[in-house]
Protein backbone atom coordinates (compact mmCIF):
# COMPACT_ATOMS: atom_id res chain seq x y z
CA UNK A 1 0.00 0.00 0.00
CA UNK A 2 1.52 3.54 -1.12
CA UNK A 3 2.36 5.73 2.07
CA UNK A 4 0.29 8.38 0.59
CA UNK A 5 -2.91 6.54 0.20
CA UNK A 6 -2.16 5.48 3.67
CA UNK A 7 -2.49 9.02 4.70
CA UNK A 8 -5.25 10.25 2.98
CA UNK A 9 -7.27 7.17 3.92
CA UNK A 10 -6.12 7.97 7.63
CA UNK A 11 -6.48 11.92 7.92
CA UNK A 12 -9.69 11.52 5.95
CA UNK A 13 -11.03 9.23 8.69
CA UNK A 14 -9.85 11.44 11.23
CA UNK A 15 -11.57 14.72 9.71
CA UNK A 16 -14.74 12.67 9.94
CA UNK A 17 -15.00 11.75 13.06
CA UNK A 18 -13.53 15.63 14.28
CA UNK A 19 -16.23 17.05 12.53
CA UNK A 20 -18.93 14.62 14.39
CA UNK A 21 -17.29 15.37 17.82
CA UNK A 22 -17.38 19.12 16.75
CA UNK A 23 -21.09 19.17 15.68
CA UNK A 24 -22.14 17.47 18.22
CA UNK A 25 -20.14 20.01 21.31
CA UNK A 26 -21.93 22.89 19.68
CA UNK A 27 -25.32 21.55 19.16
CA UNK A 28 -25.31 20.15 23.32
CA UNK A 29 -23.38 23.64 24.16
CA UNK A 30 -26.52 25.43 22.50
CA UNK A 31 -29.15 22.84 24.28
CA UNK A 32 -27.04 23.63 27.49
CA UNK A 33 -27.63 27.14 26.79
CA UNK A 34 -31.09 26.80 26.92
CA UNK A 35 -31.92 23.80 29.26
CA UNK A 36 -29.61 26.68 32.27
CA UNK A 37 -31.95 29.77 30.72
CA UNK A 38 -28.73 32.14 30.21
CA UNK A 39 -28.56 35.67 29.29
CA UNK A 40 -26.75 36.95 26.83
CA UNK A 41 -23.81 38.05 28.88
CA UNK A 42 -23.55 34.74 30.93
CA UNK A 43 -24.00 32.66 27.83
CA UNK A 44 -19.98 33.12 27.63
CA UNK A 45 -19.42 30.83 30.78
CA UNK A 46 -20.40 28.28 28.47
CA UNK A 47 -19.12 29.00 25.03
CA UNK A 48 -15.75 30.22 26.03
CA UNK A 49 -14.05 27.47 27.19
CA UNK A 50 -15.59 25.31 24.27
CA UNK A 51 -13.78 28.18 22.13
CA UNK A 52 -10.20 27.52 23.86
CA UNK A 53 -10.28 24.04 23.87
CA UNK A 54 -11.20 23.53 20.19
CA UNK A 55 -9.65 26.51 18.75
CA UNK A 56 -7.38 27.69 21.96
CA UNK A 57 -8.71 31.55 21.45
CA UNK A 58 -9.93 33.24 24.30
CA UNK A 59 -11.67 36.57 23.42
CA UNK A 60 -15.28 38.09 24.55
CA UNK A 61 -16.62 36.55 21.43
CA UNK A 62 -21.12 36.46 21.48
CA UNK A 63 -22.38 32.97 21.96
CA UNK A 64 -23.46 33.32 17.73
CA UNK A 65 -19.88 34.24 16.80
CA UNK A 66 -18.37 31.76 18.87
CA UNK A 67 -20.99 29.10 17.28
CA UNK A 68 -19.73 30.68 13.35
CA UNK A 69 -16.21 30.35 14.17
CA UNK A 70 -16.52 26.38 15.22
CA UNK A 71 -18.96 25.68 12.49
CA UNK A 72 -18.76 27.36 9.15
CA UNK A 73 -15.26 30.20 9.48
CA UNK A 74 -13.21 28.49 6.66
CA UNK A 75 -10.01 30.07 8.16
CA UNK A 76 -10.62 27.34 11.02
CA UNK A 77 -9.15 24.11 10.36
CA UNK A 78 -10.96 22.71 12.83
CA UNK A 79 -14.29 23.81 12.03
CA UNK A 80 -17.42 21.67 11.00
CA UNK A 81 -17.27 22.82 7.28
CA UNK A 82 -13.35 22.55 7.51
CA UNK A 83 -13.24 18.93 8.53
CA UNK A 84 -15.66 17.80 5.99
CA UNK A 85 -13.87 20.31 3.03
CA UNK A 86 -10.56 18.38 4.38
CA UNK A 87 -12.26 14.81 4.42
CA UNK A 88 -13.37 15.17 0.96
CA UNK A 89 -10.05 16.06 -0.65
CA UNK A 90 -8.30 13.36 0.58
CA UNK A 91 -11.06 11.05 -0.36
CA UNK A 92 -11.20 12.63 -4.08
CA UNK A 93 -7.39 11.45 -4.10
CA UNK A 94 -8.08 8.16 -2.83
CA UNK A 95 -11.31 7.52 -5.22
CA UNK A 96 -9.39 4.18 -6.40
CA UNK A 97 -8.91 2.89 -2.23
CA UNK A 98 -12.65 3.76 -1.34
CA UNK A 99 -16.21 2.83 -2.53
CA UNK A 100 -18.19 4.82 -4.78
CA UNK A 101 -20.98 5.30 -2.01
CA UNK A 102 -18.74 6.50 0.04
CA UNK A 103 -16.91 8.93 -2.46
CA UNK A 104 -20.95 10.14 -3.28
CA UNK A 105 -21.42 10.47 0.42
CA UNK A 106 -18.73 12.78 1.63
CA UNK A 107 -18.78 14.78 -1.70
CA UNK A 108 -22.77 15.23 -1.17
CA UNK A 109 -22.00 16.21 2.39
CA UNK A 110 -19.37 18.80 1.59
CA UNK A 111 -21.80 20.53 -1.31
CA UNK A 112 -24.49 20.94 1.31
CA UNK A 113 -21.94 22.57 3.49
CA UNK A 114 -21.10 25.26 0.66
CA UNK A 115 -24.08 27.05 0.10
CA UNK A 116 -23.58 30.72 1.05
CA UNK A 117 -27.00 31.04 2.55
CA UNK A 118 -26.14 27.90 5.18
CA UNK A 119 -25.46 30.20 8.13
CA UNK A 120 -28.50 31.84 8.44
CA UNK A 121 -30.52 28.94 7.44
CA UNK A 122 -28.44 26.82 9.82
CA UNK A 123 -28.99 29.50 12.76
CA UNK A 124 -33.07 28.54 12.04
CA UNK A 125 -32.54 25.39 12.72
CA UNK A 126 -29.68 24.31 14.78
CA UNK A 127 -31.11 21.01 15.85
CA UNK A 128 -31.99 19.82 12.69
CA UNK A 129 -28.59 21.54 10.68
CA UNK A 130 -25.99 19.18 13.10
CA UNK A 131 -28.36 16.13 13.09
CA UNK A 132 -28.14 16.17 9.09
CA UNK A 133 -24.36 16.68 9.07
CA UNK A 134 -23.67 14.15 12.07
CA UNK A 135 -25.65 11.47 10.53
CA UNK A 136 -24.54 11.94 7.00
CA UNK A 137 -20.93 11.77 8.70
CA UNK A 138 -21.71 8.70 10.31
CA UNK A 139 -23.12 7.13 7.10
CA UNK A 140 -19.76 7.74 5.62
CA UNK A 141 -18.27 5.83 8.57
CA UNK A 142 -20.88 2.76 8.41
CA UNK A 143 -20.53 2.90 4.69
CA UNK A 144 -16.75 2.40 5.18
CA UNK A 145 -17.29 -0.02 7.34
CA UNK A 146 -20.32 -2.26 5.13
CA UNK A 147 -18.67 -1.73 1.60
CA UNK A 148 -15.04 -1.77 1.87
CA UNK A 149 -12.80 -5.11 2.56
CA UNK A 150 -11.49 -5.16 5.66
CA UNK A 151 -7.58 -5.23 4.48
CA UNK A 152 -4.88 -2.31 4.77
CA UNK A 153 -6.62 0.70 3.67
CA UNK A 154 -9.63 -0.04 6.17
CA UNK A 155 -7.00 -0.76 8.55
CA UNK A 156 -5.90 2.85 8.29
CA UNK A 157 -9.44 4.27 8.00
CA UNK A 158 -10.20 2.75 11.61
CA UNK A 159 -7.15 3.57 12.79
CA UNK A 160 -7.47 7.48 12.16
CA UNK A 161 -11.44 6.74 12.99
CA UNK A 162 -10.48 5.55 17.06
CA UNK A 163 -7.98 7.87 17.44
CA UNK A 164 -9.57 10.75 16.88
CA UNK A 165 -12.35 9.53 18.91
CA UNK A 166 -10.19 8.90 22.08
CA UNK A 167 -8.61 12.47 21.78
CA UNK A 168 -12.10 14.46 21.29
CA UNK A 169 -13.78 12.30 24.53
CA UNK A 170 -10.36 12.30 26.74
CA UNK A 171 -11.13 16.65 25.95
CA UNK A 172 -14.55 16.84 26.11
CA UNK A 173 -14.01 15.12 29.82
CA UNK A 174 -11.06 17.41 30.83
CA UNK A 175 -13.18 20.22 30.03
CA UNK A 176 -15.60 20.03 33.06
CA UNK A 177 -12.81 17.90 35.59
CA UNK A 178 -12.94 21.54 37.52
CA UNK A 179 -16.69 20.23 38.23
CA UNK A 180 -15.16 17.58 41.18
CA UNK A 181 -13.75 20.18 43.10
CA UNK A 182 -17.02 20.91 43.93
CA UNK A 183 -20.33 19.51 45.64
CA UNK A 184 -22.56 18.37 42.99
CA UNK A 185 -25.83 20.20 42.91
CA UNK A 186 -28.49 17.26 43.00
CA UNK A 187 -31.62 19.78 42.51
CA UNK A 188 -33.33 19.15 39.65
CA UNK A 189 -32.34 20.88 36.87
CA UNK A 190 -29.07 21.79 38.93
CA UNK A 191 -26.25 23.86 37.19
CA UNK A 192 -23.39 20.69 37.26
CA UNK A 193 -26.03 18.09 36.79
CA UNK A 194 -26.84 19.43 33.99
CA UNK A 195 -23.41 19.99 32.69
CA UNK A 196 -22.50 16.70 33.53
CA UNK A 197 -25.26 15.12 31.34
CA UNK A 198 -24.47 17.26 28.51
CA UNK A 199 -21.08 15.97 28.25
CA UNK A 200 -22.30 12.66 28.44
CA UNK A 201 -24.91 13.77 25.18
CA UNK A 202 -21.86 15.58 23.72
CA UNK A 203 -20.12 12.21 23.66
CA UNK A 204 -23.23 10.46 21.99
CA UNK A 205 -23.50 8.36 25.41
CA UNK A 206 -26.51 9.84 27.56
CA UNK A 207 -28.65 6.67 27.37
CA UNK A 208 -25.46 4.11 27.60
CA UNK A 209 -24.64 5.44 30.61
CA UNK A 210 -28.21 5.37 32.08
CA UNK A 211 -28.43 1.55 31.22
CA UNK A 212 -24.71 1.25 33.38
CA UNK A 213 -25.41 3.06 35.65
CA UNK A 214 -29.28 4.30 35.97
CA UNK A 215 -30.54 7.83 35.50
CA UNK A 216 -28.65 9.36 38.24
CA UNK A 217 -25.77 10.94 37.55
CA UNK A 218 -22.44 10.58 39.42
CA UNK A 219 -19.47 12.20 38.27
CA UNK A 220 -16.98 9.24 39.29
CA UNK A 221 -19.35 6.99 37.17
CA UNK A 222 -19.29 9.70 34.98
CA UNK A 223 -15.42 9.73 34.18
CA UNK A 224 -15.61 5.62 34.62
CA UNK A 225 -17.92 5.32 31.86
CA UNK A 226 -16.57 7.82 29.39
CA UNK A 227 -12.64 6.69 30.52
CA UNK A 228 -12.25 3.52 31.25
CA UNK A 229 -15.56 1.31 29.72
CA UNK A 230 -13.99 -1.55 27.59
CA UNK A 231 -17.32 -2.24 26.24
CA UNK A 232 -18.66 1.27 24.56
CA UNK A 233 -17.26 2.34 21.15
CA UNK A 234 -17.02 5.64 22.67
CA UNK A 235 -15.03 5.25 25.82
CA UNK A 236 -11.41 6.63 25.37
CA UNK A 237 -10.48 2.68 26.70
CA UNK A 238 -12.34 0.98 23.72
CA UNK A 239 -11.45 3.44 20.97
CA UNK A 240 -7.70 2.85 21.82
CA UNK A 241 -8.40 -1.11 21.93
CA UNK A 242 -9.82 -0.43 18.31
CA UNK A 243 -6.85 1.38 17.34
CA UNK A 244 -4.50 -1.09 18.55
CA UNK A 245 -6.32 -3.98 16.88
CA UNK A 246 -6.16 -2.31 13.39
CA UNK A 247 -2.20 -0.83 14.21
CA UNK A 248 -1.07 -4.90 14.73
CA UNK A 249 -2.78 -5.73 11.74
CA UNK A 250 -0.95 -2.72 9.29
CA UNK A 251 2.31 -3.84 11.49
CA UNK A 252 1.91 -7.58 10.92
CA UNK A 253 1.93 -7.19 6.97
CA UNK A 254 4.82 -4.77 7.09
CA UNK A 255 8.49 -5.21 7.96
CA UNK A 256 7.97 -5.29 11.62
CA UNK A 257 6.41 -9.06 10.77
CA UNK A 258 3.91 -10.36 13.25
CA UNK A 259 2.53 -8.43 16.33
CA UNK A 260 5.32 -5.59 15.10
CA UNK A 261 7.86 -3.84 16.61
CA UNK A 262 7.59 -0.32 15.43
CA UNK A 263 8.02 2.40 17.76
CA UNK A 264 3.99 3.44 16.62
CA UNK A 265 3.40 -0.22 18.04
CA UNK A 266 5.10 0.32 21.19
CA UNK A 267 3.54 3.37 21.87
CA UNK A 268 0.42 2.59 20.88
CA UNK A 269 0.54 -0.76 23.18
CA UNK A 270 2.23 1.64 26.53
CA UNK A 271 -0.73 3.97 25.73
CA UNK A 272 -3.23 0.98 25.74
CA UNK A 273 -1.94 -0.49 29.08
CA UNK A 274 -2.40 2.94 30.85
CA UNK A 275 -6.24 2.90 30.41
CA UNK A 276 -6.44 -0.91 30.46
CA UNK A 277 -5.10 -1.51 33.68
CA UNK A 278 -6.14 1.94 35.77
CA UNK A 279 -8.96 2.36 38.21
CA UNK A 280 -11.32 5.32 38.50
CA UNK A 281 -10.07 5.65 42.25
CA UNK A 282 -6.66 6.03 41.02
CA UNK A 283 -7.39 8.03 38.03
CA UNK A 284 -9.15 10.72 40.22
CA UNK A 285 -6.39 10.57 43.10
CA UNK A 286 -3.93 11.47 40.08
CA UNK A 287 -6.17 14.32 39.33
CA UNK A 288 -7.76 14.71 36.29
CA UNK A 289 -6.29 17.65 34.95
CA UNK A 290 -2.87 15.62 35.18
CA UNK A 291 -4.18 12.59 33.92
CA UNK A 292 -6.11 13.72 31.02
CA UNK A 293 -3.95 16.30 29.36
CA UNK A 294 -1.29 13.05 29.61
CA UNK A 295 -3.29 10.92 27.98
CA UNK A 296 -3.85 13.84 25.16
CA UNK A 297 -0.39 13.83 24.44
CA UNK A 298 0.08 10.60 24.32
CA UNK A 299 -2.80 10.07 21.48
CA UNK A 300 -0.84 12.87 19.72
CA UNK A 301 2.75 11.17 19.84
CA UNK A 302 1.54 7.67 19.20
CA UNK A 303 0.42 9.57 15.94
CA UNK A 304 3.36 11.07 15.18
CA UNK A 305 5.02 7.66 15.84
CA UNK A 306 2.33 6.41 13.10
CA UNK A 307 3.09 9.13 10.61
CA UNK A 308 6.75 8.59 10.77
CA UNK A 309 6.83 4.86 10.81
CA UNK A 310 3.82 3.74 8.26
CA UNK A 311 2.48 7.35 6.14
CA UNK A 312 6.35 8.62 5.27
CA UNK A 313 8.67 6.60 2.59
CA UNK A 314 11.28 7.65 4.84
CA UNK A 315 13.75 6.11 7.11
CA UNK A 316 12.66 5.69 10.82
CA UNK A 317 15.47 6.57 12.53
CA UNK A 318 13.92 5.82 16.40
CA UNK A 319 14.33 2.11 15.14
CA UNK A 320 18.15 2.80 14.06
CA UNK A 321 18.90 3.75 16.77
CA UNK A 322 17.64 1.24 18.99
CA UNK A 323 19.10 -1.55 16.65
CA UNK A 324 22.83 0.45 16.83
CA UNK A 325 22.17 0.80 20.78
CA UNK A 326 21.64 -2.91 21.19
CA UNK A 327 24.50 -3.70 18.86
CA UNK A 328 26.71 -1.83 21.04
CA UNK A 329 25.02 -2.79 24.44
CA UNK A 330 25.92 -6.58 22.99
CA UNK A 331 29.48 -5.31 21.95
CA UNK A 332 30.31 -4.17 25.31
CA UNK A 333 29.28 -7.53 27.03
CA UNK A 334 31.04 -9.32 24.77
CA UNK A 335 34.59 -7.57 25.56
CA UNK A 336 33.81 -8.39 29.29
Amino acid sequence: MLCRVAEDVFWMSRYVERAIAVGRLIEVTWHLELDLGETDSESRAFWLPLLRSVAGRDDDAAHQDVRHYLAFDVENPDSLVSCIRHARAAARGVRESISSEMWEQINTLHLSLVDPALTPRAEEELYAFYRRVREGAQFFQGLADNTLAHDEPWEFINLGKYLERAYNVARVLNLQAHLLHRPLDRAPGGDDTVRWLAMLRSCGCAEAYSRYYSVRVEPAHVVEFLLLNPVFPQSVRFSLGAAWDSLRQVASRGADGPGGASPAVRAMGLLRAKLEHAAVDEVLEEGLETYLPDVQARIVHVAEEITRSYLRAEPQPGRLVGVARAAMIMAAQQQQ
